[in-house]
């Protein structure tokens, strides 16, 4: 192989290490923003779940369809991490 061609190959592997490398790193920072957002989601959600654990709490439900709501509702409360 002559001095060119093994010039153009090692641009080319450079590049192609170079785009590799790009890709990952995007791909972990899109992992994080979108992480991040579930976090701020589950926190905006806390007051929501909060107040019909709460209610649910006080006045438990009677038919086994409001029960299983109340468990539901139970559960993304310790899932989300809320107070």
């Amino acid at each position: 192989m002559s001095w060119r061609g093994w010039h153009v190959l090692v641009v080319v592997l450079l590049t192609a290490v170079l785009a590799a490398g790009t890709a990952l790193i995007a791909a972990q920072r899109a992992g994080r923003v979108a992480e991040e957002s579930r976090q701020v989601s589950a926190r905006q959600m806390c007051g929501v779940v909060v107040a019909l654990d709460d209610a649910y709490r006080e006045a438990p439900p009677q038919t086994p369809a409001g029960q299983r709501i109340a468990e539901s509702i139970a559960l993304l409360r310790t899932e989300f991490g809320c107070p």
